[in-house]
This record gives structure tokens, C-alpha cells and sequence, in this order.
């Protein structure tokens, strides 16, 4: 048996959330130690592009949000939680 080192990639969606992000890929990242906005972003298979795109946040910010490295406003929260389909304390570290 093969141990796998990285998470499996998950295939994109077209732009947009058309359905809620799934509950046990979000669970499964946030075991893993994946910031919250990552979890439910790769729940919801968007990328950084995709999410930035539905938000109106740039993709620099995401990605610095995600790794921990800028606390993101209420404002920010409210943009990525309304393009994903969430409350912005879902978001919440």
C-alpha cells in the first residue's frame, strides 16, 4: 500500500457556485490544517482564480488569506462567503 503525500486533486467547476460546498471535503482540509477559506473553497472545487473572479477579491489576497499571512477584513469575509455560498463566520479562523 502507497501512502499518498498530497491531496488528490479535485476536478474545476465552471464559474460559480451552483451547488453547496460539500460538507466532507471541507471537514477533510481543515483536519489536514487548511485554513477555513481553503477548505471551503476546495469543497466548493473553485480555484483561486474562479473564487476571485466570483468575489471581486484578487487572487493575490486569497491566496495571502488562505495561508495565513493577512487577516482578511468583514468586507473581504462578506465577498468570499457570498460567492461561496456561506456565512462570512464560516470563514472565520
Amino acid at each position: 500500500m502507497t501512502a499518498i503525500t498530497r491531496p488528490l486533486s479535485m476536478p474545476r467547476r465552471e464559474r460559480g457556485v451552483s451547488e453547496t460546498p460539500d460538507y466532507w471535503t471541507q471537514l477533510a482540509w481543515l483536519t489536514a490544517g487548511a485554513s477555513p477559506l481553503m477548505a471551503w473553497r476546495r469543497a466548493a472545487r473553485l480555484s483561486v482564480p474562479d473564487l476571485a473572479q466570483a468575489s471581486g477579491i484578487g487572487a493575490e489576497v486569497i491566496v495571502a488569506i488562505e495561508a495565513r499571512g493577512h487577516q482578511a477584513t468583514r468586507a473581504e469575509l462578506e465577498s468570499l462567503a457570498g460567492a461561496l455560498g456561506l456565512c462570512p463566520g464560516d470563514l472565520e479562523d
